[in-house]
């Protein structure tokens, strides 16, 4: 009996929590809206500044804006404020978060100093109200070339952040999915399409824009295009990872099917924009697609991500609170985005000329 004896092992396993929360995903939106917006504000200022001040203007006023909230989600995500203070007090440069401690608030400091440069070279003293009068006072420097060069000093910023925040993710090897050096120009490509969109509704009475973005918008998502099948076809583990997404489910299904619909639809109203004038209302639709797009390949490579077996085989389910963890973190950085971009567009209202806002 006892050589006939079989031993019998049960391995037992548990679903696992979700470590990151809707405000990472929250982050890495705005965040990419941010450098997105400063790639396209720096490629002016060098190129052509004397012809694109207002196109650029907005540009650096969406970074603002965007670049703003965006700390706060990821300050949020940390869940205790003693996290942050660990960053500076307990250094460690090996650490991606710990660099991006460094990276994220200089980042911060520069596009804001970038719009104050930049708007004060466009402001009339003659429109100016008596508490803003600070703006107009004259260094004995060159302005111009400071601009020049805080902007692109802006740019190598907006560099490090790309880099910090892609790399937080890909680094990761116990997510396939996210091991791999195309996540980071894929997050990239999908913020910039949408801020050419935003440009353009932000600009909707200067309808002359409108080609120009057109084409901005197209080049991403060519670029997009040729990124994602070269993360399908490099053979690496990532990308046998993401051929089997289609045995995890309708979810992964419907969302491919989404993304190459939304990409479609977006080139199909870029080629519309490059030879008609879109009206405001096709405008707004234009940034809702765009948007949608951008801020649903971050929820479906962060959130959804990690509901996929890891190190066993069961499912790690997850199901969207209501609170603050959840639905009203998203609808609550949505708002406060929003609440600035009126609050910036009315400042410059307040300083320039009204003629050129509505």
């Amino acid at each position: 009996m006892a050589g006939g004896a079989s031993m019998i092992r049960e391995i037992m396993a548990r679903p696992q929590e979700i470590a990151w929360l809707p405000w990472a995903v929250q982050y890495f939106f705005f965040i990419g809206l941010a450098c997105g917006s400063i790639i396209i504000a720096v490629w002016l200022r060098w190129r052509e500044p004397n012809k694109t001040s207002r196109l650029e203007l907005a540009a650096v006023s969406l970074a603002v804006v965007s670049g703003t909230v965006a700390p706060l989600a990821l300050s949020a995500d940390l869940h205790q404020p003693a996290r942050i203070w660990h960053f500076y007090a307990y250094f460690t440069p090996w650490s991606w978060m710990s660099l991006g401690s460094l990276f994220l608030p200089l980042f911060t400091l520069l596009v804001v100093s970038y719009f104050v440069l930049l708007l004060r070279n466009q402001l009339r003293p003659k429109t100016l109200p008596f508490w803003a009068r600070w703006l107009m006072f004259r260094p004995a420097w060159r302005e111009e070339t400071w601009l020049r060069w805080v902007a692109l000093a802006t740019l190598v910023s907006a560099a490090s952040i790309l880099l910090y925040t892609g790399r937080e993710v890909s680094i990761l090897r116990s997510q396939p999915l996210w091991f791999s050096l195309w996540l980071p120009w894929l997050l990239l490509l999908t913020a910039m399409q949408a801020v050419s969109p935003l440009l353009a509704y932000w600009l909707r009475q200067d309808v002359q824009w409108q080609p120009r973005l057109a084409r901005y918008q197209a080049v991403t998502l060519v670029l997009l295009c040729l990124s994602c099948l070269g993360w399908w076809v490099d053979g690496s583990a990532s990308s046998s990872a993401l051929h089997q997404l289609s045995t995890q489910g309708m979810v992964w299904w419907m969302a491919g099917i989404a993304f190459v619909a939304m990409t479609l639809l977006l080139l199909v109203l870029a080629g519309r924009m490059s030879n008609q004038r879109l009206s405001a209302n096709g405008l707004l639709g234009q940034c809702v697609v765009a948007l949608l797009l951008c801020w649903g390949v971050r929820w479906m490579l962060l959130m959804q991500t990690q509901t996929l077996p890891k190190f066993n085989v069961v499912a790690n389910p997850y199901v969207l609170p209501l609170g603050s963890e959840g639905l009203l973190a998203i609808l609550g950085t949505l708002g406060l985005w929003i609440a600035l971009i009126i609050g910036i567009r009315e400042l410059q209202h307040r300083l320039m000329e009204k003629k050129h806002y509505g």
